[in-house]
């Protein structure tokens, strides 16, 4: 387990976290805060954002919470005022809320999966760009997948969302990069988080475990580990690059 005492790797900064109520996100906004930083949860869940903000306070960490769909018209200039006003000019952002792409069709399975996976991220770091530029520098996370670089496993949608991820990225690190600003991406393998059990049997998911080199499934609190090194400083020289941790499932990946 990542351990939650205080440190400092993130003192003084300000991060914003989508989907920062569960999974990969929730243990991300625990692990920032602990280092310092003052976070923005954002999520539509608005019950298990809550839990977040009160385990991060009960901390001593330095928290606020904002109900949004980042789908939603606005919701970036939303996210970033907020942030503003609460907690201070967000340096930070790790663009990590995701779906699977839900809906009656194909086509709005489509539409949903691409406005809230890709769509959402390049508004958010739109509007979040010309405020690390005028701080002198800042770090986007950008949370993909091994749907990013590995073609063909997921859904089409999904495949396609997250491949956008990667290329927003590496065009995101190349624009910004002379502001000091750097764009990054992450794209973890199968973590253990609600997000995998909603689309996963237990039998695909007993299949995919023999194709980890690891010989197990990744945790939250490890992917948390891997966006708090590329949000601080201990990555300065790290701009558009894809981290894959996946615990060596790409290795041995095959279609099933």
């Amino acid at each position: 387990m990542v351990n939650k005492e205080r440190g400092g790797r993130l003192q003084g900064k300000v991060a914003i976290i989508t989907g920062g109520a569960s999974g990969i996100g929730r243990a991300s906004a625990e692990l920032f805060a602990a280092e310092g930083a003052a976070v923005l949860i954002v999520d539509r869940d608005a019950a298990a954002g809550r839990e977040v903000l009160d385990t991060i306070r009960s901390r001593q960490g330095t928290a606020e919470l904002l109900k949004l769909d980042v789908a939603s018209d606005g919701a970036a200039e939303v996210m970033m005022d907020h942030a503003a006003q609460c907690l201070g000019t967000p340096t930070v952002l790790f663009n990590n809320a995701g779906v699977h792409g839900h809906g009656a069709t194909p086509e709005e399975r489509w539409d949903d999966c691409i406005a809230t996976n890709l769509t959402a991220m390049h508004r958010a770091c739109l509007a979040v760009l010309p405020h690390m530029r005028d701080a002198g520098g800042g770090a986007i996370i950008n949370n993909a997948s091994v749907s990013g670089p590995v073609v063909g496993f997921a859904s089409p949608h999904y495949d396609a969302s997250k491949g956008g991820v990667v290329g927003l990225t590496r065009h995101l690190a190349s624009e910004w990069g002379e502001y000091d600003v750097r764009v990054n991406a992450i794209c973890p393998g199968f973590i253990m988080t609600p997000f995998i059990g909603e689309s996963w049997t237990q039998e695909r998911l007993t299949a995919l475990r023999r194709d980890i080199a690891l010989g197990r499934f990744g945790t939250a609190d490890e992917m948390a580990q891997v966006a708090l090194f590329l949000a601080s400083e201990e990555s300065s020289y790290v701009t558009g690059a894809t981290i894959v941790a996946d615990g060596g499932w790409t290795i041995h990946y095959r279609k099933y």
